[in-house]
């Protein structure tokens, strides 16, 4: 295979995956890891793939909102095993708040039989399948704005109920985490109604998958300190987990 041809192949995966691992690349193409590498700095050079440690992923446009059914097939290995790993934080007796997306739906999925438990959330998909598993369970669901792609609620009503209710956990997805530009969302409602979510919260710990680390997204949400723990997969880059635990911010890899 010409190297354009493995560069094009390269690209059509990583569009269709997410990301990719050089490792992964190499053997299936039957070509040393080291030419994979350099397949993969050529194009990111040409700003057609980000580099990873370790492979690559696909570069999201600042203002890119992904549509929900795509959103929920992209790295769902990944976001299983961080929702599994969320899941066991969560004790008898805590009041939790299971922010709308899809790592969040996944957490849902994963509640095991714990005595005492309030859910408070701003998805009517988390809502009605915790009211079916759990069916004792205390369950609030905010008011707001109903986005019927995602069926999340957000918006001044969302915020109202934010604004008064206090959280002992906030379980909470993201669009992006960048050093200097903090947490982003994309649309600027559901990033107003983020900032009120974490701010009714002790505890808030982000649900993140690797492909959200460094992206920057339009809206701002906060600064980065403002998280208590980061889960992610074993994808994530390094360096990036390693600043985050230099914030005094833990940092769990799934």
């Amino acid at each position: 295979m010409l190297g354009e041809e493995r560069r094009e192949y390269i690209l059509n995966q990583v569009k269709k995956t997410g990301s990719i691992s050089a490792i992964d690349i190499a053997k299936t193409l039957d070509v040393s890891e080291t030419t994979i590498r350099r397949d993969l700095n050529r194009l990111a050079k040409k700003s057609l793939v980000r580099r990873t440690y370790g492979g690559a992923m696909a570069i999201i446009p600042v203002g890119a909102e992904m549509k929900f059914n795509t959103q929920k097939e992209k790295f769902i290995k990944e976001k299983k095993k961080i929702a599994l790993a969320a899941s066991k934080l969560i004790e008898d007796g805590d009041v939790i708040l299971l922010e709308a997306g899809t790592t969040g739906f996944q957490t849902a999925l994963n509640i095991s039989n714990i005595k005492n438990l309030t859910v408070i959330t701003n998805s009517c998909d988390i809502a009605t399948l915790i009211a079916k598993t759990h069916p004792s369970f205390n369950i609030i669901l905010s008011g707001g704005i109903l986005k019927t792609e995602t069926h999340s609620l957000v918006g001044p009503i969302a915020d109202h109920t934010f604004d008064n209710i206090n959280v002992d956990k906030a379980f909470i997805g993201i669009t992006g985490i960048d050093f200097e530009r903090g947490i982003t969302a994309t649309d600027h409602i559901e990033a107003g109604t983020k900032k009120k979510i974490i701010s009714c919260a002790k505890r808030v710990i982000t649900l993140c998958d690797h492909s959200k680390l460094g992206h920057i997204s339009v809206n701002f949400v906060a600064p980065v300190s403002e998280i208590d723990e980061l889960i992610t997969d074993s994808d994530a880059d390094t360096e990036f987990l390693e600043k985050l635990r230099g914030m005094d911010i833990k940092v769990t890899v799934k």
